[in-house]
């Protein structure tokens, strides 16, 4: 089998311009990508294929192929990489730990380079990412001086620190999804601590606008790659895993009046109306759709949880056993999911004939035509 590179230099210069490889490796890949003046020969010319042809959906992907994990080798790695993690902490306690977390934290920083900057394998870099998170928060709650009511605080901006500058050098997308939640933490325990009745009161009403702002900032990334095959793609998709979950949650909070009952004397367990379950319901299709029109299954996926708690409450009224309701439920869901991912495309094109399509609804609600080609 031949060692030579078989993308075509137009290809490499898009991979590099997705940020898929480095220029380094651009430069190695474009002088093997040439053959050998000796040995060059006439050849048929190809049709012309541009960043955006179905032909080169192998190498960008798109909303579904998990780019963050290229194969079972990256599991692999992964597996031992938190193994590693563990040792290291294990080993930096029994030394004392305080500022040799940082030195632990290091370590990560170093692997990262090498499984990020070098390999470009996206799974090892993100275990590696969460290990550098946790011995920097180790190692910097031991040399920052803080009180109870400023911990969660301190928390917040030392991950926020930390995870920008881990973007900055890696572009690593999961970390996206950590700047945003430790913004959100930051500004849920200045609000606390500042306007701790405004909290208490509307604490669903700050979660929802949580989540609407992520889900528009997820949507900024999706307009800039309607083809899904860049960074920003990758960056929204984790945006738009943690949006779905604030949102109906949020309006939860706000509008569910909710019962709690004590089982055996101990066990807490939250009741919800029947109306409520409806309304939590309505919800969660009404995220489906819009999950369905701007070509995302992430959204669908991070609120599927809430659409099995509600079908449990509403199936559970009629009187089944506990057996039958969850026996029901997963019948249910299951067959919902099955359909909706088999029938993934065509739900698409029907609702897009209904939806508008001119000026910037274009990159809102992508097209078909890609999808289609790749089937």
């Amino acid at each position: 089998m031949s060692d030579k590179n078989q993308m075509s230099p137009a290809q490499i210069k898009a991979a590099l311009k997705a940020g898929i490889i480095t220029p380094e490796q651009a430069a190695a890949m474009n002088e093997s990508a040439q053959p050998a003046p000796s040995q060059a020969a006439p050849v048929k010319a190809a049709p012309a294929q541009t960043a955006n042809s179905p032909e080169n959906a192998a190498i960008f992907g798109n909303e579904d192929d998990m780019r963050f994990i290229r194969g079972f080798s990256d599991i692999f790695i992964g597996i031992g990489l938190i193994m590693l993690t563990l040792g290291v902490g294990a080993l930096t306690g029994l030394l004392g730990g305080h500022v040799l977390f940082l030195a632990a934290a290091g370590v990560m920083w170093a692997g990262s380079e090498y499984f990020g900057r070098k390999k470009r394998s996206h799974f090892p870099t993100l275990i590696l990412a969460l290990s550098f998170l946790f011995f920097f928060q180790k190692g910097a709650a031991a040399i920052l001086p803080s009180d109870l009511e400023t911990t969660s605080i301190r928390a917040a901006l030392i991950t926020l620190g930390a995870m920008l500058a881990y973007y900055m050098r890696f572009r690593l997308p999961f970390c996206i999804a950590l700047i945003t939640l430790a913004a959100l933490g930051l500004i849920y325990s200045l609000l606390i601590r500042t306007a701790p009745d405004m909290m208490a009161g509307h604490f669903g009403l700050v979660m929802l606008m949580s989540g609407l702002i992520t889900f528009t900032i997820a949507m900024l990334y999706d307009m800039r790659d309607i083809d899904r095959r860049t960074r920003f793609a990758d960056n929204a998709f984790w945006l738009h895993l943690m949006a779905a979950p604030l949102i109906v949650h949020g309006l939860a909070v706000m509008t569910i009046r909710k019962t709690t009952q004590v089982k055996m004397g101990f066990l807490p367990q939250t009741n919800l109306d029947q109306p409520d379950a409806v309304f939590t319901l309505i919800a969660v299709i009404i995220l489906a759709f819009i999950g369905l029109a701007i070509n995302r299954r992430a959204i669908i996926a991070s609120s599927i949880i809430y659409a099995i708690i509600a079908l449990l409450f509403l199936i559970g009224k009629s009187g089944l056993s506990i057996s039958a309701t969850i026996i029901s439920v997963l019948l249910l869901a299951g067959a919902a999911i099955v359909f909706l991912g088999a029938g993934w495309h065509a739900a698409r094109r029907a609702l897009l004939k209904i939806l508008p399509r001119a000026g910037v609804w274009a990159k809102i609600f992508p097209p078909e035509s890609y999808q289609e080609n790749r089937q």
